[in-house]
């Protein structure tokens, strides 16, 4: 019995002297103030957190001792990183072999999509590629986000050789990771960074009103937080643009986005699986909140999340493709996917029929010096928008893109999908020129979910006013039979036979405009 005590308390010494690499991260601006009396730079906070990272320093005396020890010797952090650091001057990149658009990035032969995470061997920086440049995650961010996930973990980071990441120019560490954590500034104030990417401070009243999870809270420096753009300090009326709500059963519930538009109000969306959530950088748990339904039910309903963000790899049919800007692009050949080093393990084919309804982009048949074929890149050219099909050409381009927008527009009226049957009833019922905007359509649904009646379409037979002849209906049918908007000309003669009499109904105005096309080509007389 005693020998068993003496081996627990010496286990527990152990793992008291040896605190885990995460906890180590949060303690090196305590630790380096100790030493130096004041709060390091980012570049000195990155050079030490990064030290802990590789776990070349496992206790707070250690780190704390080889900080007391270069200063000591004289030598700046800010100068060590600098030696450790890959130059920044950029290797020539080997020229473009085909057309600049059938690149991952038109900037450079070289660059990888948008969204890809990258690092050089045997280094632990991590980096976000976005427009050519290279934004660096937060360690701690990183580990989490792939220590707790189910999919996705870190082999899913592509390693690059020191030349190749030293092309991409370094921009600020503001990047779509760090979207609904809360970063620690080192005088202990915490700040949350919502989807657009500002700080924003928040209180220890607020954070408890709002029941944020304890470990979403990540340690950074005074000097990457002045990085970020401020706004408005959160109150805890609601939860923030870019927190992770759940409903229902521990297991089996959904998990909701909450987003915030340009006027500042706040909407949700469900996420339709598990790993789309996963892959917009949410760990599993550590940064959700449960909600009541009284409290889900506050938040008005945005449009499903069934796309991934850019730069991830799906699979349909035979094909794989990479995500950029909510579109497919066709990974054009095998030479290809392997030039770019991407892990065949991380190519997502799971929910098909989200995948198809994504539109195309231009195939990805380059990169660096590796061209796919004509052919393999000829199979994947962009397909005709929905909204050019033939039977919407005859209305106008604002009917064509209010029609793209049925769906998402009645999910956040009535708060469910649509049914096929409603859809077809929508679709019609724009189709037909009732209403031109958003705002109205918004507004006639709303009726209708009130009184639980869809509303009639305006008979074709009966006379209508004047004015609302000329307002509505006239430029609706002179585009339908001409695809164009009238000039003063004809609205001039066309409002002279409406007021006549003759034309006073929808049809016979429309029928009338279409035999004057089809038998003398001409818009009036």
């Amino acid at each position: 019995m005693k020998l068993l005590k003496l081996i627990l308390a010496s286990f527990l010494l152990l793992v008291i002297a040896w605190p885990t690499q995460a906890a180590l991260i949060h303690q090196v601006n305590e630790a380096f103030k100790s030493v130096y009396g004041r709060d390091p730079t980012f570049a000195e906070w990155k050079y030490w957190a990064e030290r802990v990272q590789k776990q070349e320093k496992t206790s707070y005396a250690a780190l704390a001792g080889a900080m007391g020890h270069q200063k000591a010797k004289g030598f700046s952090p800010q100068v060590l990183a600098a030696v450790t650091k890959i130059s920044s001057s950029t290797p020539a990149a080997k020229t473009f072999v085909t057309h600049k658009h059938l690149y991952p990035s038109p900037l450079n032969p070289n660059f990888l999509p948008d969204g890809t995470l990258v690092k050089a061997p045997g280094k632990a920086d991590v980096y976000y590629v976005r427009n050519g440049k290279k934004s660096w995650v937060l360690p701690e961010i990183l580990n989490r986000w792939l220590g707790e996930n189910h999919f996705y973990k870190h082999d899913i980071i592509l390693t690059i050789s020191d030349s190749d990441l030293a092309r991409y120019p370094q921009t600020s560490s503001v990047n779509p990771m760090y979207v609904g954590k809360v970063l620690q500034h080192p005088d202990g104030t915490q700040y949350y960074i919502d989807d657009k990417l500002r700080k924003r401070k928040i209180s220890a009243a607020v954070r408890s009103k709002l029941k944020f999870p304890g470990k979403n809270l990540y340690p950074t420096s005074a000097a990457h937080l002045q990085e970020f753009g401020t706004g408005p300090e959160l109150t805890g009326a609601k939860q923030p643009g870019g927190m992770v709500i759940y409903s229902g059963a521990f297991h089996g519930g959904r998990i909701w986005k909450v987003e915030e538009n340009s006027e500042g109000k706040v909407s949700k969306r469900l996420f339709l699986s598990d790993y789309l959530y996963e892959a917009w950088y949410y760990p599993d748990e550590s940064q959700r909140v449960a909600v009541s339904d009284a409290e889900l039910a506050a938040y008005p309903r945005g449009s499903n999340i069934e796309r991934y963000p850019d730069g991830w790899v799906v699979k349909l049919g035979p094909d794989i493709y990479v995500v950029e800007k909510e579109k497919l692009r066709l990974i054009a050949s095998p030479a290809i996917f392997s030039a770019i080093g991407y892990n065949p393990k991380y190519v997502l084919s799971q929910f098909p029929e989200f995948l198809r309804r994504y539109p195309k982009g231009h195939p990805l048949a380059g990169f660096k010096g590796v061209k796919a074929s004509d052919a393999e890149s000829a199979k994947s050219e962009p397909a005709p928008s929905p909204n050019a099909a033939v039977n919407l050409t005859k209305v106008r381009p604002a009917i064509r893109a209010l029609i793209g927008q049925i769906n998402d527009i009645y999910l956040s009226v009535f708060d469910r999908d649509v049914t096929a049957s409603e859809n077809k009833f929508w679709v019609d019922y724009v189709y037909s020129g009732e209403v031109a905007t958003k705002e109205d359509l918004i507004t006639k649904m709303e009726g209708a979910r009130v009184s639980g009646n869809k509303p009639s379409k305006t008979s074709r037979t009966v006379v209508l006013p004047e004015e609302l002849l000329e307002a509505k209906w006239f430029p609706y049918m002179f585009y339908f039979v001409w695809q164009q908007e009238p000039s003063d000309e004809d609205r001039d003669y066309w409002y002279s036979r409406i007021r006549e009499g003759d034309r006073d109904t929808i049809g016979k105005l429309g029928e009338t405009l279409q035999w004057l096309k089809d038998t003398s080509g001409v818009t009036r007389k």
